[in-house]
């Protein structure tokens, strides 16, 4: 199997290069100056991630991880279908891309992404109020010392916990998710995906 990823640091693209790593299958990956104003020629819309099996596209983080985790069913990343955690682990996939993503994401587009010209101070009060009621939730479900789904590690802890990340002093009232973060992000596969790629030869 062939896997090349189409990524740029601080992104999305994150999520399926950490579960490569977690995976420790064998992938080529393509860096992509996205800020600096490259576009993906891999992806339609010209943005990140995009990863090709065998020379056929994918596009989107959540599908990516998706497909990967089931494609591995011995690594244990995923549930099988039928399994009693399925429902539940399914429910957290969704629940990122759904329900968690979208209030940081909001924030970050109208304090650092967004020219200063076009952004909605407005807008980020409101998003704060948002995530923060997500993350009260979020920190009952992970008040212990384990996974999203107990005791084991899957996929669906790489898409919360990459999203975590993104705003971390958000974090600062929720010591169990503070401390979530603090247990996956010390994975090796981790530290892996996250050592620097060179953009300069994408």
């Amino acid at each position: 199997m062939e896997i090349e990823l189409y990524y740029t640091p601080h992104t999305r693209s994150l999520r399926p290069r950490w579960l490569l790593e977690e995976l420790e299958i064998p992938y080529t990956i393509h860096a992509i100056d996205l800020f600096g104003g490259e576009r993906n020629p891999a992806h339609p819309l010209g943005s990140v991630p995009a990863m090709t099996v065998n020379g056929q596209t994918m596009i989107e983080s959540g599908a990516m991880c998706h497909w990967l985790a089931d494609r591995f069913p011995e690594t244990g990343l995923a549930p099988t279908v039928g399994a009693v955690l399925r429902p539940a682990y399914e429910q957290w996939m969704f629940f990122v891309p759904g329900t968690l993503e979208p209030p940081p994401f909001e924030i970050l587009m109208h304090t650092r992404i967004l020219p200063q010209k076009d952004r909605v101070p407005e807008f980020i009060g409101y998003a704060e109020k948002r995530y923060q009621r997500v993350l009260h939730m979020l920190a009952q479900q992970l008040d212990h010392d384990g996974f999203i789904l107990g005791a084991t590690f899957t996929c669906a802890d790489i898409m919360i916990g990459s999203t975590l990340n993104w705003l971390p002093n958000m974090l600062e009232p929720y010591p169990a998710l503070q401390a979530y973060v603090q247990r996956i992000t010390s994975r090796d596969a981790y530290v892996r995906a996250t050592e620097p790629v060179n953009l300069a030869v994408a």
